[in-house]
Protein backbone atom coordinates (compact mmCIF):
# COMPACT_ATOMS: atom_id res chain seq x y z
CA UNK A 1 0.00 0.00 0.00
CA UNK A 2 1.58 3.30 -0.95
CA UNK A 3 2.37 5.85 1.64
CA UNK A 4 0.62 9.30 1.56
CA UNK A 5 2.06 11.82 -0.89
CA UNK A 6 0.91 15.27 -0.90
CA UNK A 7 3.03 16.20 -4.42
CA UNK A 8 3.48 15.14 -7.80
CA UNK A 9 0.49 16.42 -9.66
CA UNK A 10 -0.39 14.90 -13.20
CA UNK A 11 -1.83 16.98 -15.46
CA UNK A 12 -3.93 16.73 -18.62
CA UNK A 13 -6.20 17.91 -20.83
CA UNK A 14 -8.92 15.44 -21.21
CA UNK A 15 -11.44 17.81 -21.59
CA UNK A 16 -10.15 20.84 -23.40
CA UNK A 17 -12.76 20.54 -26.14
CA UNK A 18 -16.12 19.77 -23.69
CA UNK A 19 -18.55 22.45 -22.94
CA UNK A 20 -19.37 23.18 -19.35
CA UNK A 21 -22.85 22.64 -18.69
CA UNK A 22 -25.25 22.03 -16.10
CA UNK A 23 -26.85 19.12 -14.88
CA UNK A 24 -30.64 19.18 -13.69
CA UNK A 25 -30.26 20.22 -9.75
CA UNK A 26 -33.22 18.18 -8.32
CA UNK A 27 -36.20 20.00 -6.91
CA UNK A 28 -36.66 19.52 -3.20
CA UNK A 29 -39.90 22.35 -3.19
CA UNK A 30 -42.77 19.36 -2.80
CA UNK A 31 -43.41 16.53 -0.32
CA UNK A 32 -46.31 14.98 -0.07
CA UNK A 33 -47.93 16.59 2.87
CA UNK A 34 -51.96 16.19 4.92
CA UNK A 35 -52.72 19.26 6.93
CA UNK A 36 -55.55 19.32 9.68
CA UNK A 37 -57.89 22.20 8.62
CA UNK A 38 -58.98 23.36 11.91
CA UNK A 39 -55.25 23.62 14.35
CA UNK A 40 -53.19 23.91 10.53
CA UNK A 41 -50.93 20.83 12.05
CA UNK A 42 -48.65 19.88 8.90
CA UNK A 43 -47.89 16.22 8.74
CA UNK A 44 -45.26 14.39 6.06
CA UNK A 45 -46.78 11.57 4.60
CA UNK A 46 -44.60 8.02 4.67
CA UNK A 47 -45.01 6.46 1.10
CA UNK A 48 -47.27 3.99 3.74
CA UNK A 49 -48.79 5.90 6.29
CA UNK A 50 -51.03 4.41 9.37
CA UNK A 51 -53.47 6.63 10.49
CA UNK A 52 -54.96 5.70 14.47
CA UNK A 53 -54.96 6.18 18.35
CA UNK A 54 -52.30 3.91 18.86
CA UNK A 55 -48.81 5.22 19.54
CA UNK A 56 -47.51 3.27 17.08
CA UNK A 57 -49.57 4.95 14.06
CA UNK A 58 -47.67 7.08 11.46
CA UNK A 59 -50.31 9.76 11.90
CA UNK A 60 -51.89 9.39 15.70
CA UNK A 61 -54.68 11.14 16.77
CA UNK A 62 -55.70 10.82 20.32
CA UNK A 63 -58.98 11.02 19.86
CA UNK A 64 -62.01 8.33 21.34
CA UNK A 65 -63.65 8.85 18.07
CA UNK A 66 -60.35 7.31 16.24
CA UNK A 67 -60.09 3.56 16.04
CA UNK A 68 -56.19 1.99 16.93
CA UNK A 69 -55.47 1.34 13.41
CA UNK A 70 -57.99 3.76 11.99
CA UNK A 71 -57.22 3.94 8.01
CA UNK A 72 -54.38 3.72 5.42
CA UNK A 73 -52.70 6.21 3.09
CA UNK A 74 -50.23 4.40 0.43
CA UNK A 75 -48.24 5.53 -2.61
CA UNK A 76 -49.56 3.40 -5.32
CA UNK A 77 -46.15 3.85 -7.59
CA UNK A 78 -48.48 7.11 -9.67
CA UNK A 79 -50.87 8.28 -7.44
CA UNK A 80 -51.63 8.22 -3.49
CA UNK A 81 -54.55 6.00 -2.09
CA UNK A 82 -56.56 5.67 1.09
CA UNK A 83 -58.33 2.91 2.61
CA UNK A 84 -60.37 2.50 5.64
CA UNK A 85 -59.14 -0.02 7.89
CA UNK A 86 -62.68 -1.38 9.46
CA UNK A 87 -62.97 1.64 11.76
CA UNK A 88 -65.38 1.88 14.20
CA UNK A 89 -66.61 5.37 13.01
CA UNK A 90 -65.53 5.54 9.54
CA UNK A 91 -62.73 7.40 7.03
CA UNK A 92 -64.50 10.63 5.13
CA UNK A 93 -63.48 11.82 1.49
CA UNK A 94 -64.57 15.06 0.66
CA UNK A 95 -67.81 13.94 2.84
CA UNK A 96 -68.23 10.63 1.56
CA UNK A 97 -67.56 7.84 3.75
CA UNK A 98 -65.59 5.28 2.59
CA UNK A 99 -66.34 1.20 2.17
CA UNK A 100 -64.17 -0.62 4.38
CA UNK A 101 -60.99 -2.06 2.38
CA UNK A 102 -61.57 -0.50 -0.64
CA UNK A 103 -58.94 1.99 -2.16
CA UNK A 104 -59.79 5.05 -3.29
CA UNK A 105 -57.10 7.33 -5.09
CA UNK A 106 -56.33 10.85 -3.77
CA UNK A 107 -55.21 14.20 -5.03
CA UNK A 108 -54.70 17.38 -4.27
CA UNK A 109 -56.86 19.19 -2.14
CA UNK A 110 -58.77 16.23 -1.29
CA UNK A 111 -60.70 16.59 2.25
CA UNK A 112 -60.27 13.77 4.98
CA UNK A 113 -61.93 13.03 8.04
CA UNK A 114 -61.15 10.24 10.48
CA UNK A 115 -64.08 9.10 12.54
CA UNK A 116 -65.33 12.78 13.01
CA UNK A 117 -66.52 14.70 9.55
CA UNK A 118 -66.16 17.81 11.17
CA UNK A 119 -62.27 17.08 11.72
CA UNK A 120 -60.91 17.53 8.52
CA UNK A 121 -57.14 16.88 7.04
CA UNK A 122 -56.38 18.54 3.38
CA UNK A 123 -54.22 16.85 1.23
CA UNK A 124 -52.04 20.08 0.38
CA UNK A 125 -49.40 18.32 -1.70
CA UNK A 126 -49.99 14.90 -3.41
CA UNK A 127 -45.56 14.69 -4.29
CA UNK A 128 -44.24 11.12 -4.56
CA UNK A 129 -42.78 10.58 -1.21
CA UNK A 130 -39.09 10.28 -0.31
CA UNK A 131 -36.90 8.27 2.17
CA UNK A 132 -36.98 9.60 5.44
CA UNK A 133 -36.12 8.84 8.87
CA UNK A 134 -38.83 8.89 11.22
CA UNK A 135 -37.57 9.64 15.43
CA UNK A 136 -39.46 7.46 17.64
CA UNK A 137 -39.84 9.67 20.02
CA UNK A 138 -42.14 11.69 18.47
CA UNK A 139 -39.84 14.34 16.75
CA UNK A 140 -40.26 15.79 13.43
CA UNK A 141 -39.55 13.54 10.41
CA UNK A 142 -36.29 14.03 8.59
CA UNK A 143 -36.67 13.92 4.72
CA UNK A 144 -34.11 13.34 2.18
CA UNK A 145 -34.15 16.45 0.18
CA UNK A 146 -31.69 14.77 -2.22
CA UNK A 147 -30.27 11.40 -2.31
CA UNK A 148 -28.09 11.45 1.16
CA UNK A 149 -29.22 13.11 4.46
CA UNK A 150 -26.88 13.30 7.68
CA UNK A 151 -28.37 12.05 11.32
CA UNK A 152 -28.42 13.37 13.71
CA UNK A 153 -28.24 16.66 11.42
CA UNK A 154 -26.99 17.42 8.44
CA UNK A 155 -24.79 20.06 10.36
CA UNK A 156 -23.57 17.71 12.84
CA UNK A 157 -24.04 14.30 10.67
CA UNK A 158 -22.62 11.39 12.92
CA UNK A 159 -24.06 8.91 10.17
CA UNK A 160 -25.67 9.46 6.80
CA UNK A 161 -28.55 7.08 4.71
CA UNK A 162 -27.92 7.70 0.90
CA UNK A 163 -29.04 5.15 -2.06
CA UNK A 164 -25.96 2.72 -2.97
CA UNK A 165 -24.61 1.51 -6.13
CA UNK A 166 -26.50 -1.72 -5.87
CA UNK A 167 -29.75 0.67 -5.68
CA UNK A 168 -30.45 -0.33 -1.69
CA UNK A 169 -30.70 2.50 0.78
CA UNK A 170 -28.18 2.55 3.32
CA UNK A 171 -27.02 3.93 7.03
CA UNK A 172 -23.15 4.24 6.78
CA UNK A 173 -22.00 5.07 10.46
CA UNK A 174 -18.66 6.87 11.18
CA UNK A 175 -16.32 4.05 11.07
CA UNK A 176 -17.81 3.13 7.83
CA UNK A 177 -20.19 -0.07 8.63
CA UNK A 178 -22.97 0.00 6.10
CA UNK A 179 -26.25 -1.33 7.27
CA UNK A 180 -29.13 -1.98 4.71
CA UNK A 181 -32.18 -0.11 5.05
CA UNK A 182 -35.93 -2.28 4.68
CA UNK A 183 -38.85 -0.57 5.11
CA UNK A 184 -39.32 0.43 8.79
CA UNK A 185 -36.23 -0.88 9.91
CA UNK A 186 -35.54 0.53 13.27
CA UNK A 187 -31.78 1.58 13.84
CA UNK A 188 -29.83 4.10 16.28
CA UNK A 189 -27.88 7.15 16.04
CA UNK A 190 -26.44 9.48 18.69
CA UNK A 191 -28.51 7.63 21.27
CA UNK A 192 -31.51 8.25 19.46
CA UNK A 193 -33.64 5.63 17.25
CA UNK A 194 -35.39 6.43 14.45
CA UNK A 195 -37.59 4.20 11.80
CA UNK A 196 -36.45 4.15 8.25
CA UNK A 197 -39.50 4.32 5.35
CA UNK A 198 -39.03 3.48 1.99
CA UNK A 199 -40.27 5.17 -0.61
CA UNK A 200 -39.38 1.79 -3.03
CA UNK A 201 -41.83 -0.46 -0.92
CA UNK A 202 -43.37 -1.31 -4.32
CA UNK A 203 -39.62 -2.53 -5.42
CA UNK A 204 -36.62 -0.59 -6.51
CA UNK A 205 -36.91 2.24 -8.73
CA UNK A 206 -35.96 1.95 -12.18
CA UNK A 207 -32.70 4.34 -11.93
CA UNK A 208 -31.19 2.28 -9.46
CA UNK A 209 -27.84 0.96 -10.54
CA UNK A 210 -27.36 -2.88 -10.84
CA UNK A 211 -24.19 -4.25 -8.06
CA UNK A 212 -20.81 -3.27 -9.07
CA UNK A 213 -22.31 -0.72 -11.80
CA UNK A 214 -19.84 2.24 -13.11
CA UNK A 215 -21.36 4.95 -12.17
CA UNK A 216 -19.95 6.70 -15.51
CA UNK A 217 -19.30 9.99 -13.30
CA UNK A 218 -15.70 11.58 -14.61
CA UNK A 219 -13.75 14.12 -12.58
CA UNK A 220 -11.36 16.70 -14.18
CA UNK A 221 -9.24 18.37 -10.86
CA UNK A 222 -7.73 21.78 -11.53
CA UNK A 223 -5.25 22.86 -9.22
CA UNK A 224 -3.40 25.80 -8.60
CA UNK A 225 0.46 25.24 -8.39
CA UNK A 226 0.79 26.42 -4.77
CA UNK A 227 -2.28 23.93 -4.39
CA UNK A 228 -4.67 26.69 -2.52
CA UNK A 229 -7.37 26.27 -4.77
CA UNK A 230 -8.56 22.85 -6.27
CA UNK A 231 -11.43 22.89 -8.61
CA UNK A 232 -13.30 20.11 -9.78
CA UNK A 233 -15.54 19.90 -12.97
CA UNK A 234 -17.55 16.40 -13.29
CA UNK A 235 -19.02 14.84 -16.46
CA UNK A 236 -21.81 12.44 -16.95
CA UNK A 237 -24.24 11.72 -20.14
CA UNK A 238 -21.93 14.24 -22.05
CA UNK A 239 -22.89 17.33 -19.45
CA UNK A 240 -20.61 18.66 -17.12
CA UNK A 241 -21.16 20.67 -14.00
CA UNK A 242 -18.89 23.14 -12.33
CA UNK A 243 -18.66 21.49 -8.54
CA UNK A 244 -16.34 25.05 -7.85
CA UNK A 245 -14.02 25.29 -5.26
CA UNK A 246 -14.68 23.70 -2.06
CA UNK A 247 -12.56 22.62 1.11
CA UNK A 248 -13.14 19.00 0.73
CA UNK A 249 -12.05 19.02 -2.71
CA UNK A 250 -8.32 18.56 -1.26
CA UNK A 251 -9.30 15.39 0.35
CA UNK A 252 -10.60 14.36 -3.11
CA UNK A 253 -7.47 15.42 -5.07
CA UNK A 254 -5.25 13.39 -2.31
CA UNK A 255 -7.91 10.33 -2.93
CA UNK A 256 -7.26 10.69 -6.62
CA UNK A 257 -3.32 10.93 -6.52
CA UNK A 258 -3.04 7.91 -4.57
CA UNK A 259 -5.47 5.81 -6.58
CA UNK A 260 -3.59 7.18 -9.90
CA UNK A 261 -0.54 6.17 -8.24
CA UNK A 262 -1.38 2.34 -7.41
CA UNK A 263 -2.63 2.07 -11.19
CA UNK A 264 0.79 3.44 -12.61
CA UNK A 265 2.45 0.90 -10.13
CA UNK A 266 0.46 -1.64 -11.71
CA UNK A 267 -1.96 -2.86 -8.94
CA UNK A 268 -5.29 -4.24 -9.32
CA UNK A 269 -8.30 -1.82 -9.45
CA UNK A 270 -10.06 -3.25 -6.06
CA UNK A 271 -6.43 -2.54 -4.25
CA UNK A 272 -5.99 0.81 -5.52
CA UNK A 273 -5.96 4.09 -3.48
CA UNK A 274 -6.58 2.98 -0.11
CA UNK A 275 -5.65 5.76 2.08
CA UNK A 276 -5.51 5.10 5.95
CA UNK A 277 -7.27 7.23 7.38
CA UNK A 278 -4.90 8.19 10.27
CA UNK A 279 -2.53 9.59 7.49
CA UNK A 280 -5.06 11.15 5.95
CA UNK A 281 -6.10 13.23 9.01
CA UNK A 282 -2.40 14.00 9.56
CA UNK A 283 -2.16 15.33 5.99
CA UNK A 284 -5.13 17.23 6.29
CA UNK A 285 -4.35 18.81 9.67
CA UNK A 286 -7.98 17.95 10.50
CA UNK A 287 -10.07 15.69 13.08
CA UNK A 288 -11.67 12.38 12.20
CA UNK A 289 -15.32 14.17 13.04
CA UNK A 290 -13.86 16.92 10.12
CA UNK A 291 -13.26 14.00 7.91
CA UNK A 292 -16.78 12.83 8.35
CA UNK A 293 -18.58 16.02 7.95
CA UNK A 294 -16.23 16.22 4.81
CA UNK A 295 -17.14 13.16 3.38
CA UNK A 296 -21.07 13.50 4.11
CA UNK A 297 -20.84 17.16 2.15
CA UNK A 298 -19.19 16.00 -0.74
CA UNK A 299 -21.57 13.40 -1.34
CA UNK A 300 -24.45 15.82 -0.65
CA UNK A 301 -23.04 18.10 -3.26
CA UNK A 302 -22.91 15.36 -5.54
CA UNK A 303 -26.31 14.42 -5.02
CA UNK A 304 -27.23 17.86 -4.84
CA UNK A 305 -26.67 18.33 -8.97
CA UNK A 306 -28.19 15.08 -9.92
CA UNK A 307 -24.82 12.80 -10.04
CA UNK A 308 -25.22 8.84 -9.53
CA UNK A 309 -23.44 7.20 -7.04
CA UNK A 310 -23.43 8.62 -4.14
CA UNK A 311 -22.08 6.40 -2.14
CA UNK A 312 -19.33 5.37 -4.12
CA UNK A 313 -17.83 8.61 -4.43
CA UNK A 314 -16.32 7.63 -1.11
CA UNK A 315 -15.16 4.23 0.02
CA UNK A 316 -13.99 2.73 3.14
CA UNK A 317 -12.55 -0.18 4.24
CA UNK A 318 -14.35 -0.27 8.00
CA UNK A 319 -11.86 -2.51 9.40
CA UNK A 320 -8.83 -1.26 7.98
CA UNK A 321 -9.90 1.68 8.83
CA UNK A 322 -9.30 3.00 5.15
CA UNK A 323 -10.88 5.08 1.49
CA UNK A 324 -10.56 5.32 -0.98
CA UNK A 325 -12.03 7.68 -4.39
CA UNK A 326 -14.61 5.33 -5.67
CA UNK A 327 -14.48 6.90 -9.21
CA UNK A 328 -12.28 5.41 -11.25
CA UNK A 329 -12.71 8.09 -13.81
CA UNK A 330 -10.33 11.80 -13.28
CA UNK A 331 -7.81 13.64 -14.66
CA UNK A 332 -5.52 16.05 -12.55
CA UNK A 333 -4.23 19.62 -13.89
CA UNK A 334 -1.65 22.08 -13.01
CA UNK A 335 -3.12 25.49 -13.50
Amino acid sequence: MQKLQISGVASGNLWEKMEVGSLVEPSNARMATLCQRKTQRTVLIEPELIVGRSPNSGLRIPEAYVSAQHAALRWGGARWEVKDLASRNGTFLNGSRLDVGKAYVLTRGAELAFGSEGETWILVDDAAPRAMAIPMDGGEPLALDTEVLGLPSSDSPEASIFRDADGLWKLETQEGERTVLEHHRVFQVAGRAFRFANPDILGPTSTSLPPNSETGVSLRFLVSRDEEHVEIRAEHGGQVVDLGARSHNYLLLLLARARRDDEGSGFPDLSCGWLHIEDLLTALHITSTQLNIDVFRIRQQFSRVGLPGVGSVIERRPRQKQIRLGFASFAIEVM
